[in-house]
């Protein structure tokens, strides 16, 4: 206990704290703002420009749009057949590039759809070659992994029915196995068909 001080020197430092803080804002709040430099500066009026800078007897023609459009063929494109360094020497970047690419491999083809996310500008004329439909029977469990489509439980449950069971009769059963969104089950019919 020897070495702490009593609680009345604290309550001294405090409040001498405290009116040391009330003093400097007290002499803050006096001092007067110096003037800026430029309020010495003289007023300049302000000039009005009632009249143009440039010669009025200059006319422009104005020429119909049609001869001021640049006529450009656009290009036209087989979906299924373009590549990569194609598309970026058109100005594509290189990932929307190999995006489209990717998709293209992953979904089995092009259809508008998928057209419409990588092409929102419509900077091609573009002859859409859709995915063929696939037999859920004859496919691989790995490009049914692959496929954007389908997850991982539900590719599982179908190859695990197709090999222990029989094969798929129609999309009842597949839909059955396990939980699919709507979404799913709207495009399914699309990609893929039930074959008996």
């Amino acid at each position: 206990m020897r070495g702490q001080p009593k609680p009345w020197v604290a309550d001294i430092v405090w409040a001498g704290l405290f009116l040391a803080l009330f003093i400097y804002y007290r002499w803050h709040a006096n001092q007067t703002v110096p003037d800026p430099v430029w309020a010495s500066f003289p007023e300049v009026p302000r000039a009005e420009f009632n009249e143009p800078q440039w010669p009025r007897e200059q006319k422009w023609e104005r020429r119909p749009f049609e001869s001021r459009r640049i006529d450009r063929a656009r290009a036209v494109v087989a979906s299924d057949t373009v590549t990569g360094q194609w598309l970026q020497a058109q100005g594509w970047p290189q990932w929307k590039a190999d995006g489209f690419i990717r998709d293209r491999a992953r979904w089995g083809g092009v259809d508008s759809a998928l057209c419409l996310r990588w092409d929102s500008r419509s900077e091609f004329d573009w002859i859409l070659h859709p995915p063929s439909p696939i037999d859920l029977n004859t496919i691989t469990e790995d490009a049914l992994y692959a496929h954007p489509l389908w997850r991982a439980p539900q590719a599982r449950a179908v190859h695990r029915f197709r090999s222990r069971v029989r094969p798929l009769r129609n999309w009842d059963e597949v839909f059955a196995l396990v939980p699919f969104d709507s979404i799913q089950k709207a495009r399914m019919t699309t990609y893929f068909y039930v074959g008996k």
